[in-house]
């Protein structure tokens, strides 16, 4: 397994207005992090993907101590 660093539309901004959300994935290939991207919740599904890359393991350990939502609205609470 590799890992991938996935940019998405984020939707829920109001009408035609969108903002940017950063994922981070394991997957096989970087067409199956995308794939698992756009079927996250709040993401724009019918938009394409803005950004991809491959990242290290140390990056998306990093990463993955804060949820994506928390970085976007540092007083989201996942309850």
């Amino acid at each position: 397994m590799k890992y991938f660093e996935v940019v998405c539309h984020r939707g829920h901004c109001g009408t035609g207005r969108s903002t940017e959300i950063k994922f981070v994935f394991k997957a096989n290939n970087l067409l199956e992090a995308c794939d698992k991207a756009r079927k996250m919740p709040s993401v724009k599904h019918t938009k394409m993907v803005i950004f991809g890359k491959e990242i290290t393991q140390q990056e998306y350990n990093s990463f993955r101590k804060v949820s994506a939502y928390e970085r976007v609205h540092p007083n989201y609470r996942g309850d």
